[in-house]
């Protein structure tokens, strides 16, 4: 109860973003108005958010914050100051807006990104070095300011590796900082392959060659149709029959576009209660790539549900566990998984995890993804798309990946499109 309560309070990322966007482009037009970038947890790209917070540089504050106020949309003035206003927006949320001069816009930029926990403990290095920090700058022991235009100017002056907004959560990044060892980010521009996507042929919207197209436009090198089985409820999955009459159609469009995009053929398979698959091994053995999941009998005891889950990673077939917890957004917090034993068996059967980047699901979650590679697995990040234009939810991903610390080399669909085939060809 105290989980969904908390939900409510907050907004998914991906329903944040378009929101935030939306008020970026009135706040733009505002004169006087010289620079403004998002800040707080939509910054750090946490997957649920509870305000929208803005930061400007202006010399001329309050004649921004007064046409600020001006704005359609804005129902309720919470607050209002020459260098903070809070309101209430009629998209439901808390909207603040901060400003400083230009020339201590870094400083604020770095203070209202947060988070809080982060910001106490960089203070708490300033003042080591005799420097008290805020969002208006440094101060030195003589009370002589130190202006930082940039945020990078934050970090420099205090010796500081430049610290992404993704990792500023208090748990280590400044001593890393410190000695320059930050783990060199995966960013969206790494990810070349989408192995988790569904079509028309069961529940999806777009048709296997709209997914095929929508993938080469947005730059990816290889793309997995992998849509449900057919013990899957509700979602008109395919048996082997079935599977089959697609392998057609999708050996037509795999030579159309074989230049463009090297393509995959596999299937989602659903882990039964049993730990057993909804598909023969002989059947999944003539596919290109295996993904298994769980979506039913999530609530079975942890050590029954963990049984359940290794017993499908054990299966020499499957290469990839689809959203591993089954978790479903905002009504479930997925099974009660003996994690531990989750990732050993993923390691000692080079069997990669899922980082699935629909929102329905946002699972792995970032301890989870960092848990994992911690334990030497192997993870992808899929969209697990329904749609085309759907495809575009793999920046979420890639920011679960990024809040987790992670490389590329932890991401199986960062590898080179040859490198990545050979993982596959060797796990049969």
């Amino acid at each position: 109860i105290e989980q969904l309560r908390q939900r409510k309070q907050r907004l998914s990322i991906h329903k944040a973003l378009p929101i935030a966007e939306k008020w970026m482009t009135k706040m733009r037009g505002i004169p006087g108005l010289q620079t403004l970038a998002a800040a707080g947890s939509l910054r750090r790209w946490k997957t649920t958010i509870g305000d929208l917070d803005f930061v400007g540089a202006s010399n001329k504050p309050a004649e921004v914050m007064k046409s600020f106020l001006e704005l359609e949309g804005i129902l309720q003035v919470i607050s209002q100051g020459e260098h903070k206003t809070s309101v209430l927006t009629e998209d439901g949320l808390n909207l603040q807006l901060w400003l400083q001069p230009p020339e201590r816009f870094g400083s604020l930029l770095q203070f209202v990104t947060g988070s809080k926990a982060h910001n106490v403990r960089l203070r708490e290095f300033a003042l080591k070095q005799g420097l008290s920090l805020s969002e208006r700058g440094f101060l030195d022991q003589n009370l002589k300011e130190i202006l930082c235009p940039r945020e990078e100017d934050v970090y420099q002056k205090l010796g500081l590796a430049f610290i992404p907004a993704e990792m500023r959560e208090d748990r280590g990044e400044i001593p890393l900082a410190a000695e320059k060892r930050l783990p060199d980010l995966v960013t969206l521009a790494d990810m070349r392959a989408d192995l988790h996507i569904h079509t028309d042929w069961t529940d999806a919207r777009s048709s296997m060659e709209e997914m095929v197209q929508y993938a080469i436009q947005s730059g990816l090198k290889v793309l997995a149709i992998t849509d449900h089985s057919h013990a899957t409820i509700r979602v008109n999955g395919l048996d082997a029959s079935r599977w089959h009459e697609q392998a057609g159609a999708f050996q037509q469009l795999k030579k159309k576009y074989s230049q463009s995009i090297t393509l995959l053929h596999g299937i989602e398979a659903e882990i039964l209660e049993d730990g057993s698959l909804d598909i023969s091994d002989e059947v999944l053995a003539q596919m290109d790539i295996v993904l298994a999941s769980l979506h039913e009998y999530l609530d079975q005891p942890r050590e029954v549900i963990t049984s359940r889950l290794i017993k499908a990673i054990r299966n020499p077939q499957v290469d990839i566990i689809a959203h591993p917890s089954g978790r479903e957004l905002p009504r479930t917090n997925g099974a009660d998984l003996d994690w531990e034993q989750v990732y050993a068996a993923a390691r000692e059967n080079q069997v990669a995890l899922e980082i699935n980047s629909n929102p329905v699901h946002f699972d792995l979650d970032e301890v989870h993804a960092r848990q994992a590679v911690e334990q030497g697995v192997l993870l992808c990040i899929d969209t697990d798309s329904h749609a085309n234009h759907k495809m575009e939810n793999l920046k979420f991903g890639v920011a679960i990946a990024r809040r987790a610390w992670l490389e590329k080399a932890n991401i199986l669909n960062t590898w080179p499109t040859e490198k990545l085939l050979e993982w596959i060809r060797n796990r049969r």
